[in-house]
């Protein structure tokens, strides 16, 4: 039996980038202590809010004029899909073109940032 889909999954794009070591390990710890932390009403969370949660933010900062070094993607490694909401990855095309960077630049220098921000390993 196939499941309808719900709203969040009909409005996904998928955004294929190389992360380098320790970030998704660093993303999946956070996820784990924001889930132990959750208490009654807590909505579970997963990798893919966290993703979200940080392309928002940078997206956000870029907006309020604050200046963003982006972090150049690394080049030797594998890549990895990410399925992001339609709407946040034209936003992420929209901070790229101004900035004259790639969406795999942008993605990358949010996870790194979010990832600084919460004192979390990311290398």
């Amino acid at each position: 039996m196939v499941r309808p889909l719900t709203e969040r999954t009909a409005n996904m794009a998928k955004l294929d980038a190389p992360l380098p070591a320790g970030f998704v390990e660093a993303i999946q710890q956070l996820v784990e202590e924001r889930n132990r932390q959750g208490g009654p009403g807590h909505k579970r969370l997963y990798a893919r809010d966290l993703h979200e949660e940080a392309l928002r933010e940078l997206i956000g900062r870029a907006e309020a004029g604050e200046a963003i070094l982006f972090l150049a993607p690394p080049s030797a490694k594998g890549r990895r899909s990410f399925w992001i909401d339609q709407d946040l990855k034209q936003g992420i095309d929209r901070l790229a073109t101004k900035h004259g960077v790639t969406r795999t630049a942008v993605f990358l220098t949010a996870l790194h940032s979010y990832l600084e921000r919460q004192h979390a390993p990311s290398s």
